[in-house]
């Protein structure tokens, strides 16, 4: 298992560069960031659809929750990648003995409530057309073990081009805690329940934006 190891120098480089290649690559950001409990740790969980799905997250904390970050990836993929560590990422290696100690090692970052963790449950790339989001059995149990600790921050990041030739990432979120005890049943179930809602919001915005803009 392969822990974060946040370096200051390397962080300002490598936001400075992320930032730089989303400007090149996107138009810009439209939504806003569900305002967090200071006093708890946030167990922030996304859908997982692209190369992008680890640097939204980090470019929007940097601009509001400024948190230390930490987010979790394949082991195999961290290992080709090693300067990611200094951004905050701790790997995973599904099906090895490793897995549970880092379970462990997550459970003791959502112990401190300055952390931001971010979890992709679906342990996979899908779709963004997917909307049946389906968690991946894991990581996601250690994690509730600590809710009497943290905040859940559910997120949807969806990308539509319009009539823009760069595309903007739309994000939505919700943030929810639980009273006592939760399990990944119950977590996954109000993600897709807030998935839903969220996909069913995004499009009713697009054909808003598109008739106000179609109006002579």
């Amino acid at each position: 298992m392969i822990t974060a190891r946040h370096q200051h120098l390397q962080q300002l480089f490598f936001r400075w560069y992320f930032r730089r290649l989303f400007k090149r690559q996107f138009s810009h950001f439209e939504g806003v960031l569900a305002e967090t409990d200071p006093q708890k740790s946030v167990c922030w969980i996304s859908n997982h659809s692209s190369w992008w799905d680890g640097v939204w997250p980090l470019l929007l904390n940097e601009k509001h929750e400024k948190r230390p970050f930490y987010v979790l990836m394949l082991e195999k993929e961290l290992k080709k990648r090693p300067f990611l560590r200094a951004l905050g990422s701790f790997s995973i290696a599904p099906g090895e003995r490793s897995m549970a100690e880092t379970g462990q090692y997550l459970a003791s970052l959502l112990r401190q409530p300055e952390n931001l963790v971010l979890l992709y449950p679906q342990g996979q790339l899908e779709s963004m057309a997917e909307t049946d989001i389906r968690f991946a059995p894991g990581m996601l149990r250690y994690a509730c073990r600590e809710n009497e600790h943290i905040q859940w921050l559910m997120s949807a990041f969806l990308v539509d081009y319009g009539a823009s030739p760069k595309p903007t990432v739309f994000h939505y979120h919700q943030l929810k805690c639980y009273a006592g005890e939760v399990d990944a049943a119950v977590i996954e179930r109000d993600y897709q329940h807030f998935y839903n809602s969220a996909r069913q919001n995004h499009i009713i915005m697009l054909h808003m934006q598109h008739n106000t803009k179609s109006k002579p």
